[in-house]
């Protein structure tokens, strides 16, 4: 089988700028108690002004009030997967959402019916980019893979070859032994 892994790396910031009349405007998203407010991200934009994610909000002011705020809610982020995961059901019947900021799904019975991979991933691609979430993606043999590899890659395709097929299948029958 061959699974799919989409890493959203700004998911809680997507989510906030894709509700924005102005996604280009300064933006940082703020944590912590109100006397001790910390910049938990901040987008393109807010980053040309100085911000940076972790410095005190008052460090922020100083460098620039020219930024929109708002919160950083773990709630809304957990939302938005679970959004990312009802798309991804539209590709296959097997999503994840078992890791933090990504869904992984299995691909290898879809290719017959959105094309071979380079289709199939330029359609992903086009979709996350129409709703507005950044990613990184990465095919892989087992979900696993897929996931480990997407934290540094984008793009990549590990192929599915004969020895690791014949590998598998060895490892199969010594353990039902």
């Amino acid at each position: 089988m061959r699974w799919v892994c989409i890493v959203f790396p700004q998911l809680a910031l997507d989510a906030v700028l894709r509700q924005r009349a102005d996604p280009d405007e300064p933006l940082a998203l703020l944590t912590g108690p109100a006397q001790r407010r910390v910049l938990q991200a901040v987008n393109d934009a807010a980053r040309a002004l100085g911000l940076r994610p972790g410095q005190s909000m008052s460090a922020a002011q100083a460098l620039s009030k020219g930024f929109a705020t708002a919160e950083y809610d773990a709630a809304d982020i957990e939302h938005w997967q679970q959004f990312l995961a009802a798309w991804a059901y539209r590709f296959s019947s097997q999503v994840s959402v078992h890791y933090p900021r990504a869904v992984v799904f299995e691909i290898e019975s879809s290719l017959g019916l959105f094309g071979a991979w380079p289709q199939f991933e330029a359609l992903l691609r086009r979709e996350l980019g129409e709703l507005g979430f950044r990613h990184r993606i990465v095919a892989a043999p087992n979900p696993v893979a897929a996931r480990v590899l997407a934290n540094a890659y984008d793009g990549l395709v590990v192929p599915e070859t004969p020895a690791r097929r014949a590998l598998g299948a060895k490892a199969l029958r010594t353990a039902a032994r």
